[in-house]
């Protein structure tokens, strides 16, 4: 009787918890496919296992579970688009004034700008000497070790001595590859600057230099104090580095070249006028190349101008600008004709100023027919007050008078004259 009592008690007790006990049932999959519940205390059983009524009631609230799931997420999306978006700007805060430059600093800026691009062309050049070098050597490399393995006469030890040095090499061409790849990538950068405004110039620059430093401050943890040799106990990634550093420290001399250093390239008693002669070494003065004939010289400059002033004794001294004026045509002296004695050389200033120059000699031009090439040179007196001039401010452009007319180009090299009278001077 007792039992028959309790029998509907427990049933009634049933009913109302098996909501609880389904809604801490999960059903699953496991690794073979099978249908599984997972109750709330980790233990689990088949779900074909269980009686109809039992799985119709877990599927049931695993739909309502989902429902429940969906409308929460939709809440949740309602509540956040109601939600007001908070703005960033504080009223608080003070904004940020505009730096404005005046013109005559946005040109010094942008003409700064032309030098550190020009000085990057530079290094991109030097890089892709190394390259081109490097792959020449492997080269020759390969040819002798492919010869060494049909010469039955070579020892073994001679044999894994080439092929040690060809693999060597084949490190040193990927190196010199990946920094010329740098170099090209930061000329890019450095010429994208020119046409920039000087504010946002000089934030790039700023965050370049940053960056620069980072990586020169990481690749020297990688060296010695003494000798600046690669530490063999560091991991070979930090040894690959070297070739990046080394690229971030040349852009750094590119961000802030240093002072040309004051050598002579002649210093002696010239055989003809038995006086001393002086002279500096030889500089590009600037390269040009119209746009015109840009598609069709590409990588190459149809005009190269290399210069250097020399000093001569006698009469307080007289300076020159000797000019070497190098055209990438067989048909140059056709197209620019003689370049005349008393012909001007017009130096536009950067202050606004303009110098002129004159030629002290004739010059037809010479043809070299193996590079397909035609040379001037030119000479042009500095008299006192040009000297002065030109002392004072770096050159802008150049105009050349030719025997068919004058061309403009724009100098690239701004110090110049600057660098190399200062020398000279020192050495008067």
């Amino acid at each position: 009787m007792q039992v028959r009592k309790i029998l509907p008690l427990i049933g009634t007790l049933f009913l109302l918890c098996y909501p609880f006990f389904v809604e801490a049932q999960v059903v699953t999959t496991n690794q073979d496919g099978e249908k599984i519940v997972v109750y709330s205390d980790g233990s689990w059983a088949y779900f074909d296992g269980l009686d109809e009524e039992e799985r119709t009631a877990i599927l049931e609230s695993s739909e309502n579970r989902k429902k429940k799931k969906k409308k929460k997420k939709k809440k949740s999306k309602k509540a956040k688009e109601k939600r007001p978006k908070k703005s960033r700007k504080s009223k608080d805060r003070p904004q940020k004034q505009k730096i404005e430059f005046s013109e005559v600093e946005e040109e010094t800026a942008r003409q700064e700008a032309i030098q550190r691009a020009d000085w990057a062309a530079m290094e991109e050049m030097r890089t892709l000497d190394l390259k081109t070098k490097a792959g020449k050597e492997l080269g020759a490399l390969r040819k002798q070790l492919s010869a060494a393995y049909s010469n039955t006469d070579i020892s073994v030890k001679e044999l894994d001595e080439l092929d040690k040095k060809y693999k060597n090499q084949q490190a040193v061409l990927n190196n010199a590859a990946e920094t010329h790849k740098e170099a090209e990538d930061f000329l890019k950068m450095m010429e994208g600057m020119i046409d920039m405004k000087k504010s946002k110039r000089d934030k790039l620059l700023a965050a370049l230099n940053q960056a620069q430093n980072a990586d020169a401050n990481n690749w020297s943890s990688d060296l010695t104090g003494a000798g600046g040799a690669v530490r063999e106990d560091f991991p070979k990634e930090k040894k690959k580095k070297k070739g990046k550093a080394v690229l971030a420290v040349n852009q750094d001399l590119i961000m802030n070249p240093p002072s040309p250093p004051c050598e002579l390239a002649y210093d002696g008693i010239d055989e003809f006028t038995g006086k001393r002669r002086w002279e500096m070494p030889k500089q590009v003065f600037f390269k040009h190349t119209s746009d015109r004939l840009k598609p069709f010289f590409k990588e190459k400059n149809h005009i190269t101008v290399e210069g250097f002033l020399s000093g001569a004794s006698g009469n307080g001294g007289t300076y020159y600008l000797n000019l070497n004026i190098i055209i990438l045509s067989e048909m140059a002296q056709r197209e620019f004709g003689v370049l005349e004695k008393a012909s001007i050389l017009t130096l536009k200033l950067i202050n606004g100023s303009n110098v002129k120059l004159f030629n002290t000699k004739t010059s037809t031009g010479t043809l070299d027919k193996a590079d397909k090439v035609v040379e001037y040179r030119a000479q042009y007196m500095i008299n006192s007050d040009n000297l002065k001039s030109l002392k004072k401010s770096e050159v802008d452009k150049a105009r050349i008078v030719w025997g068919t007319g004058y061309e403009d180009y724009e100098v690239f090299n701004l110090d110049f004259f600057i660098d190399q009278i200062d020398c000279l001077e020192k050495n008067k």
